[in-house]
């Protein structure tokens, strides 16, 4: 039996049998009488889709028990209490001063300052900063001598937050607000979870234009929904600048910055459709497009985040077909910036005749889909590249039905931005049967090793390696060792004999788990984990499912996520927020003839009193040296759960906030980023030193952080900070900072 989790999920209203661990957060609001808050009320993670908790699991077991097609929450009613609707929060103005600041009139500067698609001179026109995906900015206003004087400037509310908070149809609950805006074209630019774009003053946050497409007009896009990461820019000296928006339900826009209307000679109209034009359509109801596209010189780059759980589909789907007619490709396409005209398409799924094809054994490139890239990309403009971190294959967690190593699957692949060509690849983990995807951009660095330059690309991963490589021809800037991994004894399933192990840098996180990993704050607690994992597996990084329950750790939600690491090009240092969520993989026999393939993997959370079931720190901040590759301080995320009652009583050092592993950003003074200490306490805008990790300073903020990196800029002469706040039954907001 699993351990029971903070928080709050969604709470399954109607959650199909097709999706065991799907996102759902349309079904939230059904749940809020039984006290949900968000996703993790039945999920391990606020946000859902990362495996169940004990919640979850009753419920599964309940539909199965009742032999019904879908999930009744009124179900809870046997188990859980029934309170009282929580109030609604008061919703403020589209923009209003929070603190008394002086007046900022504009500089004259400002509107020639010069634009390079860098932070150097106030802008932040890339999702990651700049193209090379740093998230940082050289600015050294607002810095350790004076943040005891940094206050709010302005907070912002999404314009469209009237669809979900407060308004009639709560089934379209969506997602956090989890975006980045940009500074580009003397203004802030924003995507809200409904894919509409808003341009804000930078100085007053005061709305200037809204434009939206009617995404949230329509049905909730699969995964996680109606979500948001961010947008895209782009200018040449032809160019009066133009925004590229990747709605949720499949279509590129290009709008004016100066008006946020369609720019006509884009596409039809302003628009592509994404759904269309490949090898086959993606149906719309199994793929999402949540993050901000790559912009490569004229050339805008996409991917897609395809259902996670396609291959639980029945054996033959409502049209009629087998489900492995349609499973939704990953395929990743770039298309003209100024026309929208497709200049090429990168098969994650090698076809005939191309290379990779045979790591797809039993032909099952035929049908293969997922292997898709859902996270951020990054490009060397100078050399035209772009590096694709890309996802599991289909069937995440049992691969029978696609044995070999299957590339290019939960692989960094970098491609000729001109041509679409492969100039190289690593594959990070063969044959993915644990979802390890590759979870963020990778970083674009320029470093120096025994006195030469060396052009780097540094990746992150949720297995906690650093893998590093001369960026253009892949080569490792160590040694990658191949070594032996447990087998599966899965009926079908051929796990990958070996796998690659960096030999330097060293992991950012705990890799795998034996006794000796376990929770260990109090003899009670040891003994309380021995005895919960004592009918479970317990091992390697890799794992394999089993019948009896695998305990895989970090976990697939674990390691780096999305957040990514922040990268100082100055001093060459490379910062990651990393969380363990030790998961429970666990196979289940099904009717193959029926579903197709003969095991359910089914994810689940495992902890004791709500405390992860391994040793702290359950989320930590790591500093790497890059050049050398050595680990500079590693730092716990915060406090975490001390005032748990099974930690009564105890002398903790910080253990880290289980779940939270956010976004960073750097500047040339200290380490920003959004902090929450729990799911029922404030978030806030927390400041680190950068040559120690020590805390400095924080501010609270209005609504609960997402994990989403803060960004920086330059307005009136002043340096600005601005933060993303809410979740699905909270307003989705922005809160800017600045000194006085």
């Amino acid at each position: 039996m699993l351990g029971k989790t903070t928080g709050l999920l969604s709470a399954l209203a109607s959650i199909t049998l097709v999706a065991p661990a799907a996102a759902s957060p349309e079904h939230l609001p059904p749940a809020i009488k039984y006290g949900a808050r968000d996703c993790s009320f039945c999920h391990v993670s606020p946000s859902g889709g990362e495996g169940h908790n004990e919640r979850g699991l009753w419920l599964v077991a309940e539909r199965e028990r009742r032999e019904a097609e879908v999930i009744d929450v009124e179900w809870l009613a046997a188990r859980d209490t029934l309170l009282e609707a929580p109030e609604q929060e008061e919703r403020p103005a589209s923009a209003k001063a929070v603190e008394t600041l002086p007046e900022l009139e504009p500089v004259a500067a400002e509107s020639e300052r010069v634009f390079d698609f860098t932070t150097d001179h106030g802008d932040w026109p890339a999702y990651g900063g700049n193209l090379e995906g740093h998230k940082y900015a050289p600015h050294a206003e607002i810095g350790p001598d004076n943040l005891d004087k940094l206050a709010v400037a302005w907070v912002w509310e999404a314009f469209d937050n009237h669809r979900y908070v407060g308004g009639a149809d709560r089934r379209k609950t969506p997602d956090g607000l989890r975006v980045t805006p940009l500074m580009a074209a003397g203004k802030l630019l924003v995507r809200t979870a409904f894919s509409a774009v808003a341009a804000l003053d930078p100085i007053t946050g005061e709305t200037l234009w809204t434009f939206d497409p009617g995404t949230g007009d329509g049905p909730r896009p699969t995964n996680f929904g109606f979500a948001t990461r961010g947008l895209a820019y782009h200018q040449n000296a032809e160019d009066g600048g133009r925004i590229l928006l990747v709605s949720s339900d499949g279509w590129l826009f290009a709008l004016d910055p100066a008006t946020g209307k369609p720019l006509t000679d884009f596409g039809e109209d302003g628009r592509v459709d994404l759904a269309a034009g490949l090898r086959r359509p993606i149906m719309r109801q199994r793929a999402s497009w949540n993050y901000a596209p790559a912009v490569c010189g004229d050339v805008v780059v996409v991917g897609n985040q395809s259902s996670d759980m396609s291959h639980f589909s029945r054996r033959r789907d409502a049209s009629g077909g087998y489900w492995q007619d349609n499973v939704p490709l990953g395929d990743v396409r770039a298309f003209d910036v100024k026309t929208g005209q497709e200049l090429w398409v990168f098969k994650t799924v090698p076809q005939p005749d191309e290379f990779g094809n045979d790591t797809w054994e039993n032909e099952s490139w035929r049908w293969m889909g997922n292997t898709n890239v859902w996270t951020q990309m990054s490009c060397d403009p100078g050399a035209g590249l772009v590096y694709l971190p890309v996802s599991a294959p289909t069937s995440h967690f049992y691969g029978a039905l696609r044995p070999g190593d299957n590339l290019f699957g939960t692989s960094l692949v970098a491609v000729d931005v001109r041509t679409g060509k492969r100039r190289w690849h690593f594959q990070t983990v063969r044959h993915d049967i644990w979802d390890y995807d590759l979870p963020a951009a990778p970083v674009v660095a320029d470093l120096v090793q025994d006195g030469k330059p060396v052009k780097a690309v540094a990746q992150v991963s949720k297995v906690g390696f650093l893998y590093v490589f001369d960026r253009l021809t892949g080569a490792p800037l160590w040694p990658i060792e191949d070594r032996p991994v447990p087998a599966s004894d899965l009926d079908g399933e051929r796990a990958a004999k070996t796998q690659p192990f960096p030999t330097w840098p060293p992991p950012f996180e705990l890799q795998g788990a034996g006794e000796d990993d376990l929770i260990d704050l109090s003899p009670e607690l040891r003994e309380r984990a021995k005895e919960k994992l004592s009918r479970h597996r317990l091992g390697d990084l890799f794992l394999p499912a089993s019948t009896e329950g695998s305990l895989v750790v970090p976990g697939w939600g674990g390691g780096a996520n999305w957040g990514g690491a922040a990268f100082d090009p100055e001093t060459r240092m490379l910062y990651v927020a990393s969380r363990r969520m030790p998961l429970l993989l666990t196979a289940q026999e099904i009717d193959a003839e029926r579903f197709g393939f003969g095991y359910r993997v089914r994810p689940s959370s495992v902890r004791i009193g709500e405390l992860p079931v391994v040793k702290p720190p359950w989320s930590s901040i790591t500093a790497y040296r890059l050049d050398s590759g050595e680990i500079a301080w590693q730092v716990a995320n915060g406090e975490g759960p001390k005032g748990n009652p099974l930690l009564q009583g105890l002398d903790l050092p910080d253990l880290g906030v289980p779940t939270n592993a956010p976004g960073l950003l750097v500047t040339k003074t200290a380490i920003f980023h959004g902090h929450r200490r729990g799911w029922e306490q404030p978030s806030t805008l927390r400041a680190l030193d950068k040559a120690t990790g020590n805390f400095l300073w924080e501010h609270p903020v209005q609504g609960t952080h997402s994990v989403s990196p803060p960004m920086t800029y330059i307005a009136a002469g002043k340096q600005f900070i601005v933060l993303a706040t809410g979740t699905g039954m909270e307003p989705g907001r922005l809160t800017a900072f600045r000194l006085p």
